[in-house]
C-alpha cells in the first residue's frame, strides 16, 4: 500500500510519499519493499503522485510523459486533461469493461490506481495558480479538483485526522515540509502498509518542480521527533 499527499501553502506546493510496496492480497499474508519510487516530475511546474499497482503506473507515466514533452504542456489543467485521454484510453485496451469491485477477489477486479498531481495555471502569464486534483482509476480517472488545498490517497485514515488538526493554508514551504514528513512517518507508527524512506518535492513558482534530497528529509524527521518528544514531557509532566 501507500500513502501520498499533496499540500499547498503560501508560498508552494507539496508532494510527499512513502515507498513502500506490499506484494499480495492485503486481506492475507502480504510481504513487503521499500525501494518505490512514487513521485515525478510532470514538467518544470508539475508533479505527480502515485499509489495503486506501481508497475501499471509506471508504464502509463512513461507513455504520457513522452506526449506531455512532445506538446510542450505546462499549465497542470492541460496536463490533467491528457492524463485522463490517455490512461482512460490504456486502461480500457487492457482491461476492457472489466469491474473495480472492491469486494470481489483481486484476480476479478480492475486493477486500482490513483494519481494526485500538484502544479501550475497560467504559466505562460505569469500568473502561477496552484492547484491539486487526484484522478482515480475507480472513476476512470475523472478528475477531482481539491478546494481545500491538502489531499491524500492510498491509507490516509490517520493522516487525514492529523491533516485537520495541523494543516493552514497559509503555511509556508519549510512548514508544509514537516506537516508532510509526519503525516507519513506517524501512519507507519500505526499501519506497517505505510513506511520505508520518505520522498518529498516541493513545487513553486520561482524554482519549479525541486525533489528534497535524502539528508534534507532526514533532517526534518529528526526535528519532527524531538517536538514529539517535547510533547511527551509536557503531558508527563515534565
Amino acid at each position: 500500500m501507500t500513502l501520498i499527499a499533496a499540500l499547498q501553502g503560501q508560498d508552494g506546493l507539496v508532494l510527499a510519499s512513502d515507498s513502500r510496496g506490499t506484494i499480495g492480497d492485503p486481506r492475507g499474508l502480504t510481504a513487503i519493499s521499500d525501494v518505490h519510487q512514487k513521485i515525478y516530475p510532470m514538467c518544470k511546474y508539475c508533479g505527480i503522485a502515485v499509489a495503486g499497482t506501481s508497475e501499471l503506473a509506471n508504464n502509463l507515466l512513461n507513455g504520457l510523459l513522452e506526449i506531455i514533452k512532445k506538446e510542450s504542456l505546462e499549465d497542470i489543467k492541460d496536463i490533467v486533461n491528457k492524463t485522463y485521454d490517455y490512461s482512460k484510453k490504456e486502461y480500457s485496451k487492457w482491461f476492457g469493461n472489466r469491474p473495480w469491485v472492491a469486494n470481489s477477489p483481486i484476480i476479478d477486479q480492475r486493477p486500482s490506481l490513483i494519481f494526485i498531481l500538484a502544479g501550475y495555471n497560467g504559466i505562460s502569464e505569469n500568473k502561477f495558480h496552484p492547484c491539486i486534483y487526484l484522478m482515480n482509476s475507480a472513476l476512470d480517472f475523472a478528475p477531482q479538483l481539491c478546494t481545500t488545498g491538502n489531499m491524500l490517497a492510498g491509507v490516509p485514515q490517520y493522516a487525514t485526522y492529523l491533516i485537520n488538526r495541523l494543516y493552514n493554508p497559509q503555511m509556508k514551504i519549510e512548514h508544509l515540509q514537516a506537516l508532510a514528513t509526519y503525516l507519513i512517518s506517524e501512519t507507519a507508527t500505526q499501519d506497517p502498509k505505510v513506511g520505508g524512506p520518505i520522498n518529498m518535492a516541493i513545487i513553486t513558482p520561482k524554482n519549479g518542480y525541486v525533489e528534497l534530497k535524502k539528508e534534507v528529509i532526514e533532517q526534518i524527521t529528526k526535528k519532527n521527533e524531538e517536538q514529539n518528544l517535547k510533547l511527551r514531557k509536557f503531558f508527563f509532566g515534565g
